[in-house]
């Protein structure tokens, strides 16, 4: 199942959208494509070329925190 809007911050993704490029995706663990919205995808580049689990900046806080 794909998703129809940014899982970061809800832009819709439109039929537009989905001829070009400019969104990219990341797979869920039970094969599920999320869609992540250009404005997204520039700024947390990082987190996608490394692999890192995207949350939502706004959401609750699931990711490990360093052990100190």
């Amino acid at each position: 199942m794909e998703t129809t809007t940014c899982p970061l911050c809800a832009r819709p993704r439109t039929a537009a959208d989905a001829r070009g490029l400019a969104w990219s995706s990341e797979r869920g663990p039970h094969g599920a494509v999320s869609w992540i919205c250009p404005s997204c995808t520039r700024s947390r580049l990082i987190e996608i070329e490394t692999l890192v689990p995207l949350v939502a900046l706004d959401g609750p806080a699931t990711r490990r925190q360093p052990a100190a």
